[in-house]
């Protein structure tokens, strides 16, 4: 029972509103009644019961008021106007009744026979709440979730399913949800835990939604348990902070949901300013669209893959500085969907040792370059009339001069062969080589080069044959570059075939629109120990005082680096005695590239 004013102040207030709403007599009398128990968006209509009250005499009504620790009850409210002789209204007698139990009840048979088979059909555990944050209706699988009996959480407040930590706050979130109710997922970013009915706790998630009925709105609660997907997000977060590089995982939307603390080192930022956010806040601002667009496709079709490939790509520090990065892509599927993984790695020592490197090769290149002009000169000057006086053009020669002029020949040939190499070689380090593709016949091609190979097999008497099958006769390649490896084949099979023998050259298709080319002699073979040595520049297997075989020790690195810059392979099969197979794999079309 509570006495008041006209103007809605209490004069009484007795020991059953204590019980109710929380506040003592001495705490309630003199304050106006909206000021203690009647919620904000309340207020209006306690005014006009009170009007109704003073004009009619009585009046009676059901609505909610708010106890002193902010939770909301039902109340029946039947008020009186007591008037004094004259017939002004002195005091409304109010009398409030504790209707919240009835109010679950009512709501619970509402809500269980239209919902009841759709809640027990969902795989979550459901609980109803109504305004005052009562459990009207849970879910079988509600009730197993939190270990209760069928119908013995009804009417509990909800805050008994939470840990005691959690439950003052959650009353003030209550409201403010019943304030402005809508779907939602229920504390997004944050840690939540359910309590079971024997004191455990378990990691949950939470979603929210609104449901309208004629006794009111009432929020329907889908919780489940993420104990086991917590344990593999632990797990998952170890393998994350054990990677050596940044790493930062991304939902479809491009926000950053996990990342390591690499990252944070990397970019400067801390965890919580980076969660949430776009990727975007890592990229400069010059490529922030770009990359935007790159990301929406990578979604579209996802498949682990380096990002930019050939591009230049940097990442932008909090303090706004810059630095060159590689980062690798990968999908990650889960229970949310597709994520994407990036690892990005600070490649600015690598940059600055390649651009050191560069500047290396330059500058090798020049003197390189500079050094083979001044070193020709004279060379072709030895080498020309040397020639001139081997052909006996001045006058006869004895053996013995024209074996001396053959050496000064032959040595100077050698120089100037081993300056070619050694140029074509530094081209090739430098990423000064470039490739012209033409298409052309490789028989035809062949057959070039066998003409130039052919005086030196005949004084051998050694019997080149040619096999070419018609499928990979045509084909689009750098052909200066076919023909200059092929020379270098041939002419070390002859070289290293005993007289009478034979060599062997044949051209078929492989796998993937590629063409395998072989060269097989009869010659002197290769030991297997030595077989790691033939592709590196300088070595030569016939070493000491007295070589039998002429030649610069570069031909078979160069011929290496010309089919490997062409992405081929060059292989080798080799016995002691019966001699050698080298076998050579190339692209049937290749394209204009300059290294």
């Amino acid at each position: 029972m509570v006495i008041s004013t006209p103007d809605g102040k209490v004069v009484h207030w007795n020991r059953a509103a204590e019980s109710i709403f929380g506040y003592t007599s001495a705490e309630a009398v003199g304050r106006p009644i909206n000021e203690l128990i009647v919620p904000q968006d309340r207020v209006e209509e306690e005014r006009k019961i009170l009007q109704e009250s003073i004009e009619r005499g009585f009046s009676t009504h059901e609505s909610i008021r708010r106890r002193k620790d902010g939770s909301l009850v039902y109340v029946d409210i039947s008020n009186k106007a007591v008037r004094s002789a004259q017939g002004q209204v002195e005091f409304i007698l109010s009398s409030k009744k504790d209707v919240t139990h009835l109010k679950v009840l009512r709501d619970a048979k509402l809500v269980e026979a239209r919902f009841r088979d759709l809640l027990e059909s969902t795989p979550d555990g459901i609980v109803m709440v109504n305004l005052t944050g009562r459990i009207v209706l849970t879910n079988s699988q509600a009730d197993k979730l939190f270990g209760y009996e069928r119908g013995e959480l009804r009417g509990e407040l909800v805050e008994v399913l939470l840990p005691v930590r959690y439950r003052g706050g959650h009353v003030g979130h209550r409201s403010n949800y019943f304030a402005q109710p809508r779907a939602r997922s229920m504390g997004a970013g944050l840690e939540l835990y359910g309590l079971r009915k024997d004191g455990v706790e378990f990691p949950v998630e939470i979603s929210l939604s609104p449901l309208e009925t004629e006794e009111g709105t009432l929020a329907m609660s889908a919780i489940r348990d993420i104990t086991d997907r917590k344990r593999a997000e632990r797990k998952f977060r170890g393998l994350v902070e054990s990677a050596p590089d940044a790493m930062v995982i991304i939902d479809r939307n491009g926000q950053i949901v996990l990342l390591n603390s690499q990252t944070e080192r990397l970019f400067g930022y801390t965890r919580t300013e980076l969660l949430g956010q776009p990727l975007e806040i890592l990229v400069p601002d010059r490529f922030k669209f770009g990359h935007a667009v790159h990301g929406k496709n990578f979604f579209a079709h996802p498949k682990p893959r380096p990002m930019g490939a050939g591009l230049e790509l940097f990442g932008r520090r909090k303090d706004g500085t810059e630095f060159p990065a590689e980062i690798s892509l990968s999908p990650l599927e889960t229970e949310e969907g597709t994520l994407v993984s990036s690892f990005i790695r600070d490649i600015t020592d690598r940059k600055r040792f390649e651009q050191a490197l560069q500047h290396a090769n330059r500058m090798k290149s020049e003197f390189l370059a500079n050094m083979s002009h001044e070193l020709r000169t004279p060379l072709n000057g030895i080498i020309g009339f040397s020639e001139f006086l081997v052909d006996e053009k001045p006058g006869q020669l004895n053996p013995k001069q024209k074996e001396y002029l053959n050496d000064i020949l032959n040595s100077g040939r050698h120089l100037l062969q081993l300056i070619n190499d050694v140029l074509d070689l530094s081209k090739v380090e430098a990423g000064r080589m470039e490739l012209h593709p033409e298409t052309f016949s490789v028989g035809e091609a062949i057959n070039e080069v066998c003409s130039v190979i052919v005086p030196l097999a005949h004084q051998k008497s050694i019997n080149i044959s040619k096999a070419v099958d018609p499928q990979v006769d045509a084909v689009t390649l750098d052909q200066q570059k076919f023909k200059q490896v092929l020379y270098n084949l041939l002419s070390n099979a002859v070289k290293f075939s005993h007289d009478g023998g034979t060599v062997e050259v044949v051209v078929a298709p492989h796998e993937r629109a590629h063409l395998q080319l072989h060269v097989k002699d009869t010659g002197i073979g290769i030991r297997g120990e030595d077989l790691n040595k033939l592709f590196v520049e300088f070595q030569q297997l016939d070493t000491g005082s007295a070589r039998r075989y002429q030649g610069t020790g570069l031909g078979l690195a160069l011929t290496k680096k010309i089919v490997e810059f062409q992405q081929g392979s060059v292989t080798v099969e080799s016995e002691v005695g019966k001699g050698s197979i080298f076998t050579v794999v190339l692209p049937r079309v290749s394209h204009e590239v300059k290294a």
